[in-house]
């Protein structure tokens, strides 16, 4: 899966190239879902199967299944995962 223009391939990998936009645009097309599955994060791809908001709190559910502070910014994301191995 491509985030912020980077193939990713693992949550790890996610979260360091984090973007809120690629985010919401790979849970609409599926790809997200997809992506989870693929990794081994079958409970993740779950949760992401089992949302049925559209509208704001989508982000807010999308962000407390990956594990990430709702408050912080795409760059404190990208930063706090630049170093994690």
């Amino acid at each position: 899966m491509l985030m912020n223009g980077e193939y990713v391939e693992t949550l790890q990998d996610l979260k360091r190239c984090f973007c809120i936009d690629e985010l919401i645009y790979s849970y609409f097309n599926g790809e997200l879902e997809i992506f989870l599955d693929k990794i081994g994060e079958k409970q993740k791809a779950e949760q992401i199967r089992d949302i049925s908001e559209n509208n704001a709190l989508l982000l807010i559910r999308l962000y407390g299944i990956l594990g990430l502070h709702y408050e912080d910014s795409e760059e404190e994301i990208r930063s706090d995962y630049a170093s994690v191995p």
